[in-house]
């Protein structure tokens, strides 16, 4: 064979080679930016393929709604986590205070998103959830509420799980309720008798989201209280409660 042949051969090799590499490179996914606007009121708009959403950091009581960090109480989180990025968005891309934007894990219809700091910056870093235009999520209350459990914090088990309306219907009345009697410190002096453990309310329109709340339990006393907000005032939850938790 010749030596011409051999090297049409040798580059022929090398050609298919190279294209067989590069086939096999996927080309790096583009994460999209998004602009994001502020309005006078400190309110915040996105647009995403046409769709609205929004965030708004003056909600005085009403934060608890929009605002949210991993298994955080006294707010709504998402339940399985957040799922995959989607893109960036802020006023400019290179600016420092640009935001992720990700899904949130089971919300197929992306009625919320979740955003978190592009970059690491000091003063706090927080997580925000974003609503779609025309969604609206409130407080926890007998309407917007399907399911409660209680798990244990020590031995990360289930309790219980209460999906009776009047149950639910009737732990919210006194949750909501401003003028309720709360137990003090001295209630807890023997932390001993205590176990602790997290009331989490599942949404009902939106089964992704939970909210979540501190519990205590005395089992010898038949005694269960759950914590009140940000507040963090404790209160007896109703003697169903109790008797459910213990015929389990």
């Amino acid at each position: 064979m010749s030596g011409q042949k051999i090297n049409s051969i040798f580059l022929r090799t090398l050609l298919a080679l190279g294209l067989a590499l590069l086939s096999g490179c996927q080309k790096k996914e583009e994460i999209p930016f998004y602009q994001m606007e502020k309005h006078e009121d400190s309110s915040e708009v996105l647009y995403i393929e046409g769709v609205q959403y929004s965030r708004d950091w003056n909600k005085g009581d009403d934060e608890q709604v929009y605002y949210f960090n991993y298994n955080d109480n006294y707010v709504w989180t998402p339940g399985e986590g957040i799922g995959k990025q989607i893109g960036v968005c802020g006023k400019d891309v290179d600016k420092d205070a640009s935001l992720k934007i990700y899904e949130i894990a089971g919300d197929e219809e992306r009625a919320f998103l979740y955003t978190w700091p592009a970059r690491f910056y000091s003063g706090g870093v927080e997580g925000r959830l974003w609503r779609q235009e025309g969604v609206t999520l409130n407080a926890p209350t007998a309407e917007n509420v399907s399911v409660v459990t209680i798990v244990s914090h020590e031995e990360e088990n289930t309790l219980v799980k209460v999906d009776d309306p009047a149950m639910i219907a009737g732990l919210l009345e006194i949750y909501n309720d401003e003028n309720i009697q709360t137990a003090t410190e001295e209630d807890f002096e023997n932390s001993e008798n205590w176990m602790f453990a997290s009331l989490i309310m599942h949404h009902k329109e939106y089964p992704f989201l939970q909210y979540r709340t501190g519990c205590r339990y005395a089992p010898e006393q038949n005694i269960l209280y759950c914590e009140k907000g940000k507040d963090r005032k404790w209160f007896a939850m109703p003697q169903e409660w109790v008797e459910a938790i213990s015929k389990q």
